[in-house]
Parts: C-alpha cells; structure tokens; sequence
C-alpha cells in the first residue's frame, strides 16, 4: 500500500503479528476446524521478546498484540510462559505500553486470556498467576456499564469491548464474574435490531458476529432466547447486507482490519450453525 500510494499510511504498518493471532484466536476459541501452519504458530512464537511482541515489524511491543498472542500459541497447544507481561502491569491492571495514563478493558480482557488459558494448559503454575488472574477480573468487572456492556478506547463499538471481557470473564473469572457476563448477554438481547444485526449506529456484520459470540460461547448459551437471537443474526450475516466493515477500529484514524473482521464473521456463523442444528 505505501509503494502503491507513494508514502506513508496513517496506520501501523505492517500488523503481521496482530493480525494472525486475532485471527486464529477467533477461529480456534469458536471450535472452527482449521488447520494452523506451524509455520505461523513459529513466527508467532518468535516475535514474543522479553519485552512482549509489537503488532507488526518495526512498532513498540504492546500488551494488547503480545497477550493475544500468548492466548493464541496457548490455544494451539504450544503455551509460552507470559513473564514478558509483567512490565505491562500497572497496580491491578495492565497498561497497553509501560507508563501509558489511559486504560483499556479490551487490553486487560486479553491479558486475563493469556494468563487463564497458560494455567488451564499448565496447571502447575497456577499459583505463580492466580492473584493476578483474580485483580484482573475484578478490575474488568468494576469497569462495567449499568447496562451490561462495556466501552473501550481502541474500538468504537461497545460490543467488541463486551465480547472481550464476557468472554475473559465467563471462561477465567470464577464464579464471582458470572453475574456480569449475564448481564452482559441480556444487553445483547435487548439490542438486537429488527433486521436482526447488532450495531452501534447501524447494524455491522462485525459488530454482529460479536454479540453472537457473547450469546454463544459464554454460559447459559443454551438458553432458547439466545439460539433464536443467533440464528436471526446469522441470516443477516448470510445476506449481502451483512458484508460491509465499516472502520470501526481506533488508531490515529479509524480503520479495518479485514482479515481480522472476516475471522469473527465466519467464527460466529460456525457457531450459530451449530447451535440452530443441535437445538
């Protein structure tokens, strides 16, 4: 692209590493049956220093970039210690670079995967990573809106920072953060639109593959609300209206990842599939 265009782009560029493990991460955690090139799960693993892995070849190491793929290699079966982390942390939560003033549920809800899905592969550290664990989702959970849904700095829709902390929480927050990613499904439910897409201001095939993920990968994914919930989201996805991505992802201007919002499209349509079949 900047061959193409003749300069810079007002992005980060390239995302290699963001890319393929946000991709992967969607894929895999949904059950989709791919087969990951070991190759990929390589440089992956090769990008992670002991400063943690930026998004791409030349950018500075971020907690965001580096804990997903740490919950990436981890969800393949090939776990790396994430100690690289720990410069990240800031009191009970992390920061996206070391001394940063803002903060980020969506960031923090990645960490609290790393850590999770390391221990659920290595049982043995647990106690090396479970205070930590626990500061994070009490730290997720004290972030949530009255409604059920979280907000978040680097998206503009609150269903990709609730997707992301319902998740966490429902998978690695104990029984303590089930009430919240409850609440944070009856949110989803509340704001389905009649077309039967989710969206901030108008309904989004990405927006709406996350509200399906809340609905279908968190507990009480059985309930027939839900199920009936996801299969009008996925015939929205399945028409043509379904195919737009409209940047909804904040950098210095808002931007897409395609392949990455394509990834979740196809991992909430695996899912609502299989759950219109076994229902």
């Amino acid at each position: 692209m900047v061959r193409l265009h003749g300069g810079p782009v007002p992005v980060g560029l390239p995302i290699t590493v963001f890319e393929r493990s946000w991709v992967l991460s969607w894929l895999v955690r949904a059950g989709v049956p791919v087969e990951v090139p070991p190759e990929m799960l390589a440089d992956i693993r090769a990008a992670i220093g002991p400063e943690g892995t930026p998004a791409g070849y030349g950018l500075p190491a971020d907690a965001d970039t580096t804990s997903v793929a740490l919950y990436t290699l981890s969800l393949a079966g090939a776990p790396y210690e994430p100690d690289c982390l720990w410069r990240f942390r800031s009191g009970t939560h992390f920061a996206t670079w070391p001394g940063e003033q803002g903060t980020s549920v969506s960031v923090n809800a990645h960490v609290l995967d790393a850590f999770g899905q390391y221990v659920a592969r290595r049982p043995d550290a647990a106690p090396r990573y479970a205070e930590t664990i626990a500061d994070l989702s009490a730290w997720i959970g004290e972030r949530q809106q009255p409604d059920g849904s979280w907000t978040d700095r680097w998206h503009a829709s609150p269903y990709y920072a609730t997707v992301s902390c319902a998740l966490s929480l429902d998978e690695f927050g104990g029984p303590g953060a089930a009430p919240a990613v409850r609440a944070a499904a009856e949110w989803v439910l509340s704001t389905q639109r009649p077309d039967g897409s989710w969206g901030r201001w108008e309904g989004t095939a990405e927006e709406t593959a996350y509200a399906m993920q809340v609905l279908l990968l968190t507990e009480g994914r059985d309930d027939p609300r839900r199920i009936e919930a996801a299969d009008r989201g996925l015939a929205y996805l399945a028409g043509s209206t379904g195919g737009e991505h409209p940047p909804l992802w904040h950098d210095k201007d808002l931007y897409a990842p395609f392949a990455i919002t394509r990834a979740a499209v196809i991992a909430s349509s695996y899912l609502a599939a299989r759950a219109t079949v076994t229902s």
